[in-house]
C-alpha cells in the first residue's frame, strides 16, 4: 500500500476512534419512567395534593316487588372510612323521617349499606329519598330520587 493510499484509511480509523471515545465519555443518561401515581393531572381532585371531592350517591330507592318495604342503598365517593353514620331521608305527603345506617369502608368508597323501611311508614304518593353523611364537619347529601308509593 502506498503512503498516499494509507493516509485516508488511517484518518478514517482515527475519526472512528475519536467518535467512539467521545461517546464513551458522555453517555446518554437513561430515562427512568415516571409511575402514573406520581404524575399530576389537570383535572381537579386527581393530583396527589388535591383530595378528591366527597360525593354522596344514592344507588337505588324503590318499592320492593312484594310491597312490604321501600329499599334504599348508597355510598360516599371520595372517602374511605369505617364508622360514622349515613342518614337516609324520606320526604313526601307532608311528612319526613330518617333512617340511620352504620357506614363501612369499602375498597374505594364508604358504603352506606341498604335500608329496608316497612311499607306502613309511607302514605300513597311521591316520596323523595336522599342519603347523606357528615364528613370532616361538612354534610354531604346525594341528589334526591323519587319513589312512587302506590
Amino acid at each position: 500500500m502506498t503512503r498516499s493510499a494509507a493516509l485516508p484509511a488511517a484518518l478514517t480509523a482515527l475519526a472512528a476512534v475519536v467518535l467512539l471515545a467521545a461517546c464513551a465519555e458522555s453517555p446518554v443518561p437513561a430515562q427512568t419512567p415516571v409511575p402514573p401515581s406520581a404524575t399530576k393531572s389537570a383535572a381537579p381532585g386527581n393530583d396527589a395534593q388535591t383530595p378528591a371531592p366527597v360525593e354522596a350517591v344514592l344507588v337505588v330507592a324503590s318499592v320492593d316487588p312484594d310491597g312490604a318495604h321501600v329499599t334504599a342503598s348508597g355510598y360516599l365517593q371520595g372517602v374511605v372510612r369505617d364508622g360514622g353514620t349515613c342518614v337516609y331521608t324520606f320526604s313526601g305527603s307532608g311528612s319526613e323521617f330518617t333512617v340511620e345506617q352504620e357506614a363501612a369502608a369499602d375498597r374505594m368508597t364508604t358504603s352506606c349499606g341498604t335500608v329496608q323501611v316497612p311499607f306502613d311508614k309511607f302514605t300513597r304518593g311521591s316520596w323523595t329519598v336522599t342519603v347523606g353523611m357528615t364528613v370532616d364537619g361538612r354534610t354531604v347529601t346525594s341528589q334526591p330520587t323519587t319513589v312512587e308509593v302506590p
